[in-house]
């Protein structure tokens, strides 16, 4: 039972360096890439806030960006009340290669704006 548990904090402390990792990646991007956005820092999850209320878009428009241009699938903000309104929600418990993707794929979207 100790080498099992063992071996589940060791998976375990990985699985969280390696969000620690994504956050700090989605950052990053957010920053260099795509300034109008604003990251909230988050506090024990590997769901991440964007704020997008500085592109002056409407919940239709921000949908359609997001959605039609840069072919991602997001929570919106808006899902969870008055307060959530112009922020998007991102999982980054994946694959670091499908995150810099999604990115990418959301920065050109946001340039062709």
């Amino acid at each position: 039972k100790a080498i099992r548990r063992q071996r589940q904090m060791c998976i375990r402390d990985r699985l969280k360096e390696y969000l620690k990792d994504n956050i700090a990646f989605v950052r990053e991007f957010i920053q260099t890439r795509l300034p109008k956005l604003t990251m909230i820092e988050p506090e024990g999850t590997y769901l991440l806030w964007i704020d997008f209320r500085a592109l002056g878009l409407t919940e239709a428009q921000r949908q359609d960006l997001i959605e039609n241009k840069a072919n991602l699938w997001l929570d919106s903000g808006a899902m969870f009340g008055p307060d959530g309104e112009g922020f998007e929600r991102f999982n980054v418990a994946c694959p670091r290669s499908v995150l810099k993707q999604a990115f990418e794929q959301l920065e050109a979207a946001v340039n062709s704006l």
